[in-house]
Formats: C-alpha cells, sequence, structure tokens
C-alpha cells in the first residue's frame, strides 16, 4: 500500500462527509453569528487547523474585521479584529484580485509578510491558507486557516475544501441579506416590495387560513411558469402547486403553531408540471387583520439532484483502486449525466504533448484506451487554465481536435487532475452531442471527484515508479539481476516454442576496481552509464540483445532468434569491441576488458538459473585463460554431475581414512641444509585412484569439508614431524574460508595441544586471495596465530592483487614466489624481473623469501646468487609419503 495516497483519499472522504453535514444542517439558511461558528468549527476539526476564521470587508473595502475564529486547542470562538487597508496594503491588494492566497511560509510569503510582526510572531502562525468571500463578482471577506507552530503545504483537495467553505459562507451572506430584507418589509410595505420582487427565490404571501395566494415576486413567476395574474387570487392547492398535499398540512400545522418555519424541503410542481425541490423559510405576518405567511422558496433542485448522483457515484466506485476505479468512475459519470463519452486521460511521461486515454465509456460500453495530441484541443486548455465548460458549440471553437466534430460532439465539460505539488497529471471529462443546459451541475461534480482521482492516478504512477525501481537499476536505468529473470523465462519459453537458440552473454569488467579505486566511484560511476550506453546501442544495431546490468562491474546480455553457427560468438565480439574501445571521461582517456562466457538455451539449461549459472562458469573460464569470451563446456563445471558426486563423497573421506599426506622437502639455498617439509594433501579414492589436491581442495572450499580436512592434515603433518624429531618447521595450507573463522586460532592451539607439538614447529602458509575478502579481519586472526608462535607465509606471492599497504600491516614471515615466475625465470627476463624484485621487496619487509617449483641445478643456483633464503621442488624433492621422506632423509644424511 502507498501511505500518502492513502491518507489523501481519507482526506478527501472526511472533507466530502463535512460538506454534505454542514449542508444538511441547514448552514447556508442559518444566523450569520451561528453559520460562522459551524463553519469554522468544522473546517478546524475536519483540516487539523490550530485556528480557523471568517472575516467580512466593510463596504469601501478599507476593514476587514473577524467576525468569528474557532480555537482547535481552546474549543472557543472569538471575534472583534479589525485589520486596516493602509497597514497591510498588499494583503488587501490581493483579497480584491485573487481568489485564494495559498502560504505554506506566511513570514516570507509576498501577501502575508506583512503580518509577519505582531500578528504571526506573536501567535506562532507558520502557514495561511485563505479562500476569498466572493459575491455578487466582488471579494466580499475570506475564510482563513492559520497551522500554528508547524508548516503546512496546503495540498490541492486542501485548497479545494477551504474554497468549498467559502462558498457556504456566501450562501450565509446570501441567505444574511434575505433576513435582512424580510425585516426590513415588516418595517416598510414599499421596502418590502422592493425586496419581494427583486429576490431571487420565490417569494409568496399567502392567507393561513383559506390558503389563497396574495402575491408573489418575480422570481416565482420566472421559474414557476406562472404569471402572478393566474396564481393571486387562487388558493396554492387550485393552483397545483405542491406535489404532495400532506407537506402543505404539515407546512401550515408549522406555521400556525411556532409562528415561523425554517428549512423545510418540500416538492413543488411548476406550470408544465416538473417536479423541484424547495427550501422554505416562513414568517408568520399579521396583513389587514388576518395571519398569513411570508414564504421564502430556494430552489435546491440541482444541489440535492448533485448530493443524490454524488453519493450514487461514490457507491459505485466504491473502495475501487487503480484501472477499475477509473473505469468504474467513467461509468457512472455517463450515466448520471447522460454524457454521450467520458473519459480520464494522463500525460505521458514521456511526452508531455499527448493525452493518453486510462479509461473511456462511449455509448455507455467501454471502449479501447487512446492517444492524441494535447495542442488545439479543450484538454490542453484544462490542463492550462483549470476546470473548464463549454456548453455548445465546443467543435468550432476547437477546429483543430478535428475527433470533436468528426463524433458530433456538441457540449464538453473538463477538470485537471493535479498531482500533491500542484502539477496537471491528467484529467477527467464528459462530452455531450448536444447542448448542455446543467453545466454547473457537471463543473460541481466532475470538481468533486477529480480530487479522487487525482490522488489515485499519483499512486498509479508512484506504484508503476516502484515496480520500475524494483527491476531497473538505477545508476544506468538498464534491467536488474530481477527483470533479467523475467526476461530469460518469457525468452526461454519463446525460443523452446520456435526451435531457434537462445543465448546468454555473462560479461565481467576487467580493470574497472582499479579505476574505481583510483580515479573515484564518480568516474567509475561515469564510465559504467557511459559503457551501458554503448552496449545497448551495438546490441540494438545488430538488431537483437538486451543489456541488463546485474550489479557491480557485471552485465548480461540475452540474444534469442540465433539462426547459424557461431552467432553467439560474434555477438560477444561485437560486445567486446565495444567494451574495449576507450572512452573519454572527466578528462581521462580511460580502458577497460571484459571476460565473458556465453550460455545457451535449450542446450546447456533449461531454466534462467541454470543458464545463469552456466554463463558463469563460462565467464570464470574465460577470465581465467584472458580469453576474451568463452563457450560453456561440462568439463569447466564445478557443479558438474562428477564433481558434485565428488564432493558428496569427499565429505566421508577422512572418516573412510581415504586421506593421505605427503611430504615435500624444503632446502636452505645458502647451505643446502633441510629446513622442513610442507604437508600437502592427497586422496586415494576407491575408485578413481590417488587425486592430486587441485582435484578436491576447491570443492573443500565451497562447503565445510575445509575446516575439518584442514585440522586433520595439521595434527597429521604435526604429528609426523614429531616423531621424526627432525629440525625445521612443517608448512601446512590455510585456507581463505578458515582463515576468516573468528575460531580458527582456538581451533589450530587445540590440534597443537593434543599432537604434543610445539607452535614452533609449525608454519601456516596463506595465498594471496585469501586476504583480499576482508583484510582486516584477516590481520586480527594473523596477528593471533602469530602471537601463538606459529610462523605465517604468503604463499603463491605475485599471483593475487593484494596491495604492498596490506602486506606491510600483516603480521608476515615469509614470502612464497610461485612456481609460474620461477620456473621460466631463466627464459623469461620479465619473470626473472619478477623473482629478483620480490626477493629484494621481501627483504627491505624483513620477510624471507622461499621459491616454488625449483626444477633445475640452474634455478637453483640463479636463486641462490639472488638472495634467496629457501626453495623446494622436484630438483630437491617430490611429495612422498611418510615413509618414503624418512627414507628420503636418511639417504642424504
Amino acid at each position: 500500500m502507498n501511505r500518502p495516497l492513502d491518507d489523501a483519499a481519507i482526506r478527501v472522504q472526511a472533507q466530502q462527509a463535512t460538506l454534505f453535514a454542514l449542508l444538511k444542517s441547514g448552514i447556508p439558511t442559518a444566523l450569520a453569528g451561528d453559520a460562522w461558528k459551524s463553519l469554522t468549527e468544522a473546517t478546524a476539526k475536519t483540516m487539523g487547523v490550530r485556528r480557523v476564521s471568517v472575516w467580512l470587508l466593510d463596504a469601501p473595502r478599507e476593514h476587514l474585521t473577524m467576525e468569528c475564529l474557532y480555537d482547535l486547542k481552546t474549543h472557543r470562538h472569538h471575534k472583534g479584529v479589525v485589520f486596516e487597508a493602509t497597514d497591510y496594503p498588499a494583503y488587501f491588494h490581493a483579497l480584491r484580485w485573487n481568489r485564494a492566497i495559498v502560504a505554506p511560509d506566511a513570514a516570507t510569503h509576498p501577501r502575508t509578510r506583512e503580518f509577519a510582526q505582531g500578528y504571526l510572531d506573536k501567535l506562532n502562525i507558520v502557514s495561511m491558507l485563505d479562500a476569498g468571500i466572493w459575491r455578487a463578482g466582488e471579494a466580499r471577506g475570506v475564510v482563513c486557516l492559520e497551522a500554528v507552530g508547524e508548516r503546512r503545504d496546503w495540498t490541492s483537495d486542501e485548497q479545494l475544501f477551504a474554497g468549498s467553505i467559502a462558498d457556504l459562507a456566501v450562501s450565509v451572506l446570501d441567505n444574511e441579506a434575505l433576513r435582512s430584507t424580510r425585516t426590513q418589509l415588516e418595517e416598510s410595505q414599499l421596502l418590502f416590495s422592493h425586496a419581494m420582487r427583486s429576490s431571487p427565490d420565490w417569494i409568496s404571501i399567502v392567507r393561513i387560513d383559506d390558503g389563497v395566494i396574495l402575491d408573489v415576486n418575480e422570481a416565482f413567476e420566472r421559474e414557476s411558469g406562472y404569471r402572478a395574474a393566474e396564481v393571486v387570487g387562487r388558493t396554492t392547492l387550485e393552483v397545483g402547486l405542491w406535489a404532495d398535499t400532506k407537506q402543505r398540512n404539515e407546512w401550515i400545522a408549522r406555521i400556525r403553531r411556532d409562528g415561523q418555519a425554517h428549512e423545510f424541503e418540500v416538492e413543488f410542481l411548476t406550470r408544465d408540471r416538473q417536479p423541484r425541490t424547495f427550501l422554505l423559510n416562513g414568517h408568520r405576518v399579521e396583513i389587514a387583520g388576518q395571519d398569513c405567511v411570508v414564504t421564502t422558496s430556494r430552489d435546491v433542485s440541482v444541489s440535492r439532484r448533485r448530493e443524490q448522483l454524488v453519493r450514487q457515484i461514490a457507491s459505485g466506485v466504491g473502495a475501487a483502486v487503480g484501472e477499475s476505479f477509473f473505469r468504474s468512475l467513467v461509468d457512472h459519470l455517463a450515466a448520471s449525466l447522460g454524457a454521450d463519452t467520458a473519459f480520464v486521460g494522463e500525460l505521458r511521461s514521456e511526452d508531455a504533448g499527448t493525452i493518453r486515454a486510462i479509461a473511456v465509456n462511449a455509448g455507455g460500453k467501454a471502449v479501447l484506451d487512446f492517444e492524441y495530441p494535447l495542442a488545439g484541443s479543450p484538454c490542453e486548455t484544462i490542463l492550462a487554465d483549470g476546470v473548464c465548460a463549454y456548453a455548445s458549440g465546443v467543435a468550432a471553437l476547437f477546429p483543430r481536435d478535428r475527433a470533436l466534430a468528426e463524433n458530433g460532439i456538441e457540449a464538453y465539460v473538463g477538470a485537471p487532475l493535479m498531482d500533491a505539488a500542484g502539477k496537471p497529471q491528467g484529467l477527467i471529462a464528459v462530452m455531450f452531442r448536444r447542448p448542455l443546459a446543467e453545466v454547473a451541475l457537471a463543473e460541481n461534480l466532475l470538481r468533486i471527484f477529480a480530487a479522487r482521482a487525482s490522488a489515485e492516478m499519483e499512486r498509479r504512477r508512484q506504484l508503476r515508479s516502484l515496480e520500475h525501481q524494483a527491476r531497473h537499476d538505477p545508476l544506468t536505468g538498464l534491467p536488474n539481476r530481477v527483470r533479467l529473470g523475467e526476461i530469460l523465462e518469457a525468452g526461454m519459453a519463446r525460443v523452446a516454442a520456435t526451435g531457434k537458440r537462445g543465448a546468454l552473454l555473462l560479461v565481467d569488467l576487467d580493470h574497472f576496481k582499479e579505476i574505481n579505486d583510483t580515479l573515484g566511484h564518480q568516474v567509475g560511476d561515469a564510465l559504467l552509464v557511459k559503457l551501458s550506453r554503448r552496449l545497448e546501442r551495438e546490441m540494438q544495431s545488430s538488431g537483437h540483445g538486451k543489456v541488463t546490468r546485474l550489479g557491480g562491474d557485471e552485465f548480461a546480455i540475452w540474444i534469442e532468434g540465433l539462426d547459424h553457427p557461431g552467432a553467439e560468438e560474434q555477438a560477444a565480439a561485437r560486445a567486446l569491441a565495444a567494451i574495449t574501445a576507450p572512452l573519454a571521461i572527466e578528462g581521462y582517456r580511460l580502458e577497460v576488458g571484459a571476460s565473458i562466457g556465453i550460455a545457451l538455451a535449450p542446450a546447456h539449461a533449461d531454466s534462467p538459473s541454470g543458464l545463469l549459472r552456466c554463463a558463469d562458469v563460462a565467464m570464470y573460464d574465460a577470465k581465467r585463460h584472458a580469453s576474451g569470451f568463452t563457450i560453456y563446456q561440462v568439463s569447466q563445471d564445478p557443479y558438474s554431475t562428477e564433481r558434485l558426486a565428488l564432493l558428496t563423497e569427499l565429505g566421508e573421506s577422512i572418516r573412510r581414512g581415504e586421506m593421505e599426506v605427503h611430504y615435500q622437502p624444503r632446502r636452505r639455498l645458502a647451505t643446502g641444509e633441510l629446513s622442513g617439509f610442507e604437508a600437502l594433501s592427497r586422496w586415494r579414492h576407491p575408485r578413481l585412484g590417488l587425486l592430486s589436491p587441485s582435484r578436491f581442495i576447491p570443492l573443500a572450499e565451497l562447503s565445510d569439508v575445509i575446516r575439518p580436512l584442514t585440522l586433520w592434515v595439521l595434527g597429521t603433518a604435526l604429528t609426523q614431524q614429531k616423531a621424526w624429531g627432525t629440525p625445521g618447521r612443517m608448512a601446512v595450507n590455510l585456507s581463505a574460508r578458515h582463515l576468516l573463522d573468528d575460531s580458527c586460532p582456538e581451533q589450530i592451539a587445540r590440534v597443537i595441544s593434543e599432537c604434543g607439538a610445539s607452535a614452533s614447529m609449525l608454519e601456516l602458509e596463506i595465498t594471496e586471495s585469501a586476504l583480499i575478502a576482508d583484510p582486516e579481519r584477516a590481520r586480527v586472526t594473523l596477528e593471533r596465530i602469530r602471537d601463538m608462535g606459529i610462523r605465517i607465509a604468503i604463499d603463491d606471492f605475485g599471483t593475487g592483487y593484494s596491495s604492498l599497504s596490506h602486506l606491510t600491516r600483516l603480521p608476515l614471515h615469509a614470502l612464497k614466489i610461485d612456481v609460474s615466475f620461477v620456473r621460466h625465470m631463466l627464459t623469461s627476463p620479465a619473470d626473472a624481473a619478477i623473482v629478483d624484485s620480490t626477493i629484494g621487496l621481501a627483504h627491505q619487509l624483513g620477510l624471507s623469501v622461499s621459491a616454488e617449483g625449483i626444477e633445475d641445478a640452474a634455478t637453483l643456483e640463479r636463486l641462490r646468487e639472488h638472495g634467496c633464503d629457501e626453495g623446494q621442488g622436484f630438483h630437491i624433492g617430490r611429495p612422498m609419503d611418510a615413509s618414503a621422506a624418512e627414507a628420503w632423509m636418511l639417504e642424504r644424511h
């Protein structure tokens, strides 16, 4: 649910309920003093506003007098404050020329800031909303809402509600004028006769005893269709005015009993026998010694019909939301007003010059939605000027809107739908193929339901926005991982149905992290945005390809309808070329690479998750081999059937005694002395034979098997080292998963204790990759291990991405140069330079250096010359089981 939109709908319902209650209570015909109290109190309670007041201007418009103020906090009414135009010229000028003053910040608003000192500051008033009371085309006063101690950004529905309260105030003034007229009539027959004839309401004088009509005014003649000569001297029953004689009897009885009656609702029949609803206000007077009743009859047929229609439409739309609300609304509006067409239109967010109809009723039936340009249409005027009504000839007024003439539209009424910020977002309109007589009724109905429709349209837009955000990357605007799943679901279904192939390209950028870390996230974000646009253009230009961003520097491209071999590789090559082309960003010329994994549907997987996993496997293979892009192969997949079976068996291998430890000797290169062994695990598989660590260690690291396996190797190797009693240390590899376990130091200490070994006998080797995931956490764990007296070395140095700043902060004792550099150092100047610089760097940091992969005497000699401290490799000794290692030591010593 969208809470702000629900709150707006509740506000509108409360406002409408208040207006109906005020009308029903007879406020328009109440005494002014009573009416002002009711209006201010009802408004304050409905709006939750501290101060609501009614002010009236004097005839010269020079003084503004507070007739009534209601304080919501104290629940008290006040009156009597007077403002003079000379003290507040800007405000008085605004009252004369503006229907409303909306001032969320009253102290700075140009029309209200004159009140800042001495009024606003004294009463702690922050916001003001003034709705003008206009009568006969002139400003007569204002209904003022004042928020105390808090800012109110007056919403459009609150502004409309305040305007409706001001309209009720006008009715009060009208009735106050009528009451004043009746008083004057009693005092002066001449004034009475003049006022009677000029009143807009029916006024009649009837003798109570026999019901004979003594006089009627011009309004009676004009609205009833009867001339005065036709009714004067006849009874109301003879004329046939009363639609229900029971109402006549009750009216006369009340006048006789109370001497007056107010707001008495009856049905009168006009000369053409049309029923109309009136509210009667009567006073008993004595004329020529006989009791008579002077009756003012106000025609409320239109308002009663409007109220009835509002109730019908409100009941019809009920609790509907979204599309069902709009379609129900246009259906009920069309039926209630007899409109030939009713519709709700929404401004297209991507094209503000076009209206898209989202709910249409034409000829009593729902029709398909449509779009049309705003320019030259009534919609353009409605959105610019507010509620507009054209009772006839609308097609001639808007010749550019040819649809009006083509559909025979004669009359048109519309209201804008505004968002919370007061900006137009659409409109609601009704159209007629005949001239429209009840224009005011149509306008009022549209005004009433425009507020609810506005809130519902804004809620609908915000819901679409939230749905878009949930499925799109906020930085690039590309579809995200969630949307990719939907794209793949639909795309793979189409591929299966057509028999053609689809391809998923998983793209991982190379060197993006370096750019992001070096030049900052602003440059990195700009690079991702430009790269996204470039990839989209490339894929669109080739006719297919949906680009998505999965997060970070990872993208995915779905392509379907591949109809020839190699099409997926061609698409990957185009994507790679688009990515690797230089980019100019903030003065930098930047280049990135990429690794792309390709998975085919349905060949490699029949589900989105399966296809994504296959593409991920292929992408990592492409990254490992720096091949740019690679198509998935089962042999690459660590989760292939064979490997999954192997992972299952691995968990039981230690318990079944299938694991072994082999030992590779290490020597001090300067003296040739044995410096220790490295413990290497082997799995004697009952079916596959002796497996090297490369076959099962990666699988173990994917699960918790790596922890018990590491501890088993550690215990076995230390026990053997103690049994041999040889000098030097036993080196054991520690995985990244184990290193990030906070209990790792305690587990190692427990194994050392159980073996009866010494911590000084142990050297733990950690790969650079183990440090990258969480360097700070790794540092804390390694410091605890070092404090136990255990030696720590970085294994395979030079193959990871650890920074020097991390190395200098870690509690290290040694670096081990990776075999890939040592093996080719005699033939590759680059590898030789890496080995030499690593030795120099380590010594400068106070670390010893060990080389792996020494396979000949020349390599050993070269390493000795350059100061390498230790070494291991086939030239020194191959990995061997415990008995073979013992024999090897006896043979050489």
